[in-house]
């Protein structure tokens, strides 16, 4: 599996509305029920997209040593979106965020029910990050089964966030470090995602660049 696939899902998991959700499910009660729906959707979602996502460059050629143009041109695309959506939440970064008396998505996590349907809606349309790290698993030349195996780590490790861990485990014990997660998330993570969708996008024209044929 190429370490830069492990890269590129480690800048997919710096995903905001996701975390706005692990605050939301960090309340009420049930939250290791609630947690657990949650996971298990969006797991599901970003599994199910990135097999459909292996299976449609498989089928179209764009991937590997012998159809470099248009896998260069893919990387090429993801790249320059990725570039532009830093530039994009850059600029919402300077806008002040506008108050609300209660945040839409603590209201979808009340139940474990609307905790896996928001799963699903958050999940469902994969990242351009995470794009780039299925087409690195593409053109790994590994078989369907390996093809597959290597999916589901990049897919763990996308979903791997520490809060979700900790209110698996224990949710009673985690509420302290949760909040002040949540708090420096708050402060620094929109300026995260802007640097992961820099670096991941810089990286992705670069070796687009290199897979040009000359």
């Amino acid at each position: 599996m190429p370490p830069q696939t492990i890269a590129l899902a480690l800048g997919a998991s710096i995903y905001p509305p996701a975390v706005a959700a692990v605050i939301a499910l960090g309340r009420g009660a049930e939250v290791r029920s609630r947690v657990f729906a949650f996971v298990l959707a969006a797991a599901t979602a970003t599994y199910a997209s990135g097999a459909l996502t292996l299976l449609i460059l498989d089928d179209l050629g764009v991937a590997g040593a012998h159809h470099r143009t248009p896998s260069a041109a893919l990387d090429l695309g993801l790249g320059v979106l990725l570039i532009g959506l830093a530039v994009y939440l850059r600029r919402r970064w300077r806008t002040p965020p506008k108050p609300s008396d209660e945040s839409k998505i603590q209201r979808y996590l009340e139940s474990r029910r609307l905790a896996f349907v928001l799963g699903i809606v958050l999940y469902a349309l994969p990242s351009p990050v995470y794009l780039g790290a299925v087409k690195g698993i593409a053109g790994a030349k590994l078989s369907t089964g390996g093809e597959l195996a290597a999916l589901a780590v990049t897919v763990a490790v996308m979903l791997w966030l520490i809060e979700l861990l900790m209110l698996l485990v224990a949710p009673d014990r985690a509420s302290g470090a949760l909040a002040q997660i949540n708090a420096w998330f708050g402060r620094h993570g929109r300026k995260l995602a802007v640097l992961a969708c820099l670096g991941a996008g810089v990286y992705l024209i670069a070796r687009g660049l290199i897979d040009l044929p000359g």
